[in-house]
């Protein structure tokens, strides 16, 4: 049995070092989007043990592979998906008149291949909003089934076109898979 941790919108990599810290025994996948936080990302990498496993691949966790258009904000906020609202926290708002393509990879086929029943797979997933469509196909799939724990930041109160039922019915359909556990 491997012990995999696979970071979902890993942003600037601070959470994925600190996962790193905690779990040294597990493998770790990292999946970001954004070119620009790459770097970062490789940076705080190279403040773990040496031996820890890492793969990181610049690229978005979506429901197909293939390229998708990423729309930037503030750094916490940047998303694949049109109409979000950003907090006022954040001191820029989405730009979606200038999406950047960027590579993305079905999820749900990517566990299929690289993990096994057997596995111990832990998953934060902070995909601004993204974690709908992805989290519906592998429910669809049965490729939830792979994952033991989600840590998740749902993002539905951001969108105007999700309401709460169908938040609601997807989180409900999760938790009955996988051992959800907030994240924020």
């Amino acid at each position: 049995m491997r012990k995999i941790f696979i970071d979902c919108g890993t942003n600037l990599g601070v959470v994925l070092n600190r996962f790193m810290h905690e779990f040294p025994d597990h493998d770790f996948y990292a999946f970001e989007p954004n070119p620009e936080l790459i770097p970062s990302i490789h940076r705080h990498v190279e403040q773990v043990h040496a031996s820890t496993r890492v793969e990181v691949s610049q690229s978005a966790v979506w429901t197909h592979d293939g390229t998708i258009d990423l729309f930037l904000g503030h750094h916490e906020s940047s998303t694949v998906m049109p109409g979000k609202r950003v907090p006022p926290i954040y001191d820029q708002q989405i730009d979606y008149s200038s999406p950047v393509p960027v590579p993305a990879t079905d999820f749900s086929a990517w566990l299929r291949r690289n993990v096994s029943p057997d596995d111990h797979v832990v998953v934060k997933m902070d995909i601004e909003g993204a974690e709908y469509p992805v989290l519906t196909k592998l429910l669809e799939e049965g490729t939830i089934d792979l994952i033991s724990v989600l840590y998740i930041e749902w993002h539905y109160d951001r969108f105007p076109a999700m309401n709460q039922a169908e938040h609601d019915q997807v989180a409900a359909a999760v938790s009955a898979c996988v051992d959800v556990r907030d994240w924020d």
